[in-house]
């Protein structure tokens, strides 16, 4: 995947992020990000969300041509603070970072059970 397409549903990410969590204040602030994100997804029947590996281990299959559901992915040290930790003798998990990969996501409305 290109780059520019990764900053593109980076941003989009974020906007819808930035939308739900404006709506959130209002309501309830116990809930993360990624909280505020499932809720949005099941309002839209999108309860059970899956990444692919665990669709096809659990006997499923995504139909073909569907797109992924966008969610937040646990924090991930970059080679940069890497580094840094190291140099200031710190261990890898102090390393992390604010950088929060995407986790590429699938729902119950995207799969099928694999006919064999």
């Amino acid at each position: 995947m290109a780059k520019d397409d990764v900053r593109q549903r980076r941003k989009a990410l974020h906007d819808l992020c930035t939308a739900l969590m404006a709506q959130k204040q209002a309501r309830d602030n116990d809930k993360t990000v990624n909280d505020v994100l499932k809720d949005f997804y099941a309002a839209q029947g999108h309860t059970d969300l899956r990444t692919y590996k665990q669709w096809r281990d659990a006997g499923y299959h995504v139909r073909k041509g569907e797109k992924a559901i966008l969610l937040w992915a646990r924090p991930k040290a970059t080679k940069k603070s890497k580094e840094a930790a190291a140099s200031a003798g710190k261990d890898e998990d102090e390393a992390r970072e604010d950088y929060y990969p995407i986790a590429y996501m699938f729902s119950n409305r995207q799969v099928e059970t694999n006919n064999k």
